[in-house]
C-alpha cells in the first residue's frame, strides 16, 4: 500500500485511479571496452504504472540507500523534531553558544504530553498545535515525541513523515540550529506544532502521539 500511495502522489493521481502498477526489471548493465559498468549506491525502484484512463507512466523511486515508506519492507512514519535534525550543529571555529542562566533555569516550564490522538478527517497540510514551552535563555534542549503506531491504518502521510517543529511565540522564529537562535535573557516563549500532509485517509483515522516533551 505504501508503494501505491507514493506512486498515485507523484502521478498527482488518488489511489482508485490506479489500475496496476508492475515492478520493471533492472535494466541491462552497459558494457565498455569487454567490462561491465556496475552503478553504485543502489539503482532504483523502476515501476510502469497503468491508470484506469488507460495511460501508462513509467516511475523510478527508492534510489540509493532510501528511508521513505514506500522503500521498506515494514514501512514506518519518519518522525523528526530540531533536536534530531541537527540544532546542536555550530560552524566550526565558532565560540559555542553558552548554557542557560541559572536564574532563567528557575523559570523554565516544559511542554509535556502523555498521549494524544489526532483524528484525521481531511487531506493536505496539517498543523497540530500541542501547547507552549518556557525555554531557559532560549535553548532548546529537548524536542521528542512518538508515535503510538508506527504506521497507522487508514492513513497516509505524503513522504511518510511527521515534524514536530518548535515557534518562538515572541518573534515566530522557528528554532532549528542553536547557533543561529542564538542566547536570550530570561526566558523565551515557544510553542510547539505537529506538522503533516495527508494524501488519503479512510474514516475514523487517527494519528496518535505519546511521549511529547520540549525543554
Amino acid at each position: 500500500m505504501a508503494v501505491l500511495d507514493a506512486a498515485a502522489h507523484q502521478l498527482g493521481a488518488q489511489r482508485e485511479d490506479v489500475a496496476s502498477i508492475e515492478i520493471l526489471p533492472d535494466p541491462t548493465p552497459q558494457v565498455v571496452d569487454g567490462r561491465t559498468i556496475i552503478q553504485l549506491g543502489g539503482a532504483a525502484l523502476r515501476l510502469r504504472v497503468l491508470l484506469v484512463d488507460g495511460s501508462i507512466h513509467d516511475l523510478a523511486m527508492c534510489p540509493g540507500i532510501a528511508m521513505a515508506p514506500a522503500c521498506q519492507d515494514e514501512p514506518e512514519l519518519l518522525v523528526s523534531s530540531p533536536i534530531s535534525a541537527g540544532y546542536f550543529d555550530v560552524p566550526e571555529g565558532s565560540t559555542p553558544v553558552p548554557g542557560p542562566d541559572p536564574d532563567a533555569l528557575a523559570l523554565a516550564e516544559p511542554l509535556t504530553i502523555d498521549r494524544l490522538d489526532i483524528v484525521v478527517d481531511r487531506v493536505g497540510a496539517h498543523e497540530i498545535r500541542l501547547g507552549e514551552a518556557l525555554l531557559p535563555s532560549g535553548l532548546l534542549t529537548t524536542a521528542d515525541f512518538e508515535l503510538v503506531d508506527a504506521w497507522p491504518a487508514g492513513l497516509s502521510i505524503v513522504d511518510g513523515r511527521v515534524d514536530l517543529v518548535v515557534r518562538s511565540v515572541e518573534s515566530g522564529a522557528m528554532l532549528w540550529n542553536s547557533y543561529e537562535h542564538g542566547w536570550r535573557e530570561g526566558v523565551e516563549r515557544v510553542e510547539a506544532v505537529l506538522v503533516f500532509e495527508v494524501f488519503r485517509f479512510e474514516p475514523g483515522a487517527v494519528l496518535a502521539i505519546r511521549d511529547v516533551i520540549v525543554e
